[in-house]
């Protein structure tokens, strides 16, 4: 250590000597004017108040507490600062900022107020008792700060982290109820084979169990979309079709005093969509023209071909090409002009205070962007609102939703089934079985991989995905493509993820719950190849 001291700082030749203490400090009264005009002047709204007198009035606001509040000098000055509460502050927090007062304490608190025109914004208030030299209590000074903005980023976040929470255990019931329900398809679809033909009474009750259970896979599809857990595979359809059968579920949805008028272009375009989150968005714009309709009317639902030009595009941010419109149409009051833009914002709702989540149209538009699209609102003449929704036109001849298959059954191709749920897995054996197959049933796809690796006797590999234990279903696949290159693999699922979808995409996949003939169509394909269906 340099126990040397140093050289106190001595003046430079070119610095002027600094005044004396006492000449740089204002008087009392100047200090006083100096902080007033900075207080006036400040951005930060600022308050005092007089507890000496009635009701403790504001006796002082600068003008930033006019901008904020949207009163006026003269219409503050001379009352309780309780002027800016409404239904919806806080009677908590209005206690504590009492009882601080009271107490002649200092408070930090956070609360709703409201504006003159009616608005409300939240308040972070900094409440402080100002004393004299002699000890007596003269003013309150308040100090606010509007953080509406910061308070809607943690809604949105607490609301984002809600729907995550809700998505993710929507998902896990979808899935176990989706292996419920493909034991019940499945031993209807094994019934009614056994079933004698004229026996109708047993038929019938058949019928209305599978038909039950349909419409129990329907709804488990629509949770796993919402869950954002069901894959997103497109397919080519006419929008006319899926309007027709969606029907059903629409007038369902609606309410008594609402009519729904279809107006559907015969010769419609084609387009390559997924139906479940297609008929998400039409239901989630249909229950909102609903609820615009307070006194009832009618939604049309109306189709039609168009084509979007560079020069003359259909809607913002749509390129040139051809496309199909499918439109809602609704009677009611329409949309508020201070919405229109902002309609399809994540979070962003026209409705009540827990009246809606916000994300309803936010997930239509995300979902017309990933199918090449987009969405349009606008207001109509005369009232209401109408939606547009535009796919791009696809070329092809829309698949048959029922596959004719060349045979009935099985040659006796020994089956690897890799299945973790016992009920399930009883099923799949008994169907396989049923239909002339021979099975080896095994529980895991580590002990799966380790029987390919012994024997070569098997024809098809047929496993779930999603499974316990170090590999899933598609990893099992890929190991045993690599080993067994023509071994055909037929995957299946009743729950997915983003990360599963991509790289099950290299491998036929039929759907948790599926039908007996869904499954014999997709052996017969895999195991004779395209000729194995007329």
């Amino acid at each position: 250590m340099n126990d040397e001291r140093e050289e106190p700082l001595k003046a430079q030749p070119d610095m002027p000597p600094a005044p004396p203490i006492d000449d740089r400090t204002p008087p009392a009264e100047a200090r006083a004017d100096i902080f007033f005009a900075a207080v006036k002047t400040t951005r930060m709204p600022m308050i005092v108040t007089d507890p000496a007198r009635k009701d403790n009035p504001i006796i002082f606001c600068n003008a930033a507490f006019e901008r904020m509040t949207g009163y006026c000098q003269s219409e503050i000055v001379g009352h309780n600062c309780r002027f800016l509460q409404g239904p919806e502050t806080d009677s908590a927090a209005i206690d504590q900022v009492r009882d601080a007062i009271a107490r002649r304490e200092e408070i930090a608190v956070e609360v709703l107020n409201y504006r003159k025109n009616g608005s409300t914004f939240w308040n972070a208030l900094f409440v402080s008792p100002v004393f004299g030299d002699d000890g007596d209590l003269l003013y309150y000074f308040g100090s606010q700060l509007d953080i509406s903005r910061r308070k809607e980023a943690e809604e949105a976040l607490h609301q984002a982290q809600k729907m995550e929470a809700v998505g993710k255990l929507t998902g896990g019931i979808a899935h176990d109820f989706n292996n419920l329900l493909q034991v019940i398809l499945g031993y209807v679809d094994m019934l009614e084979n056994r079933t004698e033909k004229d026996n109708r009474s047993a038929r019938r009750a058949i019928e209305a169990i599978g038909t039950a259970a349909d419409r129990g896979a329907k709804l488990t599809q629509q949770l796993l979309a919402f869950a954002r857990k069901q894959e997103l595979r497109d397919r080519l359809l006419n929008l006319n079709t899926l309007i027709s059968d969606f029907a059903p579920v629409v007038e369902r949805n609606l309410d008594d005093g609402i009519k729904v008028k279809h107006d559907l272009t015969e010769d419609l375009w084609n387009c390559r969509v997924d139906p479940v989150q297609c008929e998400m968005a039409l239901l989630n714009i249909l229950t909102n023209a609903g609820e615009a309709m307070h006194e009832g009317g009618t939604v049309t639902i109306a189709t039609g071909n168009t084509v979007s030009r560079d020069d003359a595009p259909l809607a913002n941010g749509l390129a040139a090409g051809e496309y199909v419109c499918l439109t809602i149409t609704d009677e009611g009051d329409g949309i508020d002009a201070s919405a229109v833009d902002r309609i399809f914002d994540p979070f962003f709702s026209t409705k009540e205070m827990g009246k809606g989540t916000g994300l309803g149209l936010s997930m239509v538009y995300g979902f017309l962007r990933q199918s090449g699209g987009c969405v349009q609102a606008e207001n109509v003449d005369g009232g209401g609102a109408r939606f547009s929704l535009y796919f791009p036109r696809a070329q092809g001849i829309v698949e048959s939703g029922h596959v004719a298959v060349r045979r009935s059954g099985g040659d006796g191709e020994h089956i690897l089934m890799v299945e973790d749920q016992a009920e399930v897995a009883e099923l799949g054996r008994a169907i396989l079985e049923d239909i002339g197959f021979s099975v080896t049933h095994v529980s895991s796809a580590s002990a799966a991989f380790d029987m390919l690796k012994k024997s070569d006797d098997f024809a098809l590999l047929f496993t779930d995905i999603v499974m316990p234990g170090g590999m899933n279903g598609v990893e099992l696949a890929r190991e045993v493509r690599r080993m067994r290159p023509a071994l055909p693999i037929l995957l299946t699922t009743g729950y997915s993820d983003r990360a599963l979808d991509e790289e099950s995409r290299a491998f036929d996949l039929v759907r948790k719950p599926y039908r007996r003939a869904d499954l014999l169509a997709k052996l017969n394909i895999l195991l004779e190849g395209p000729n194995g269906i007329t």
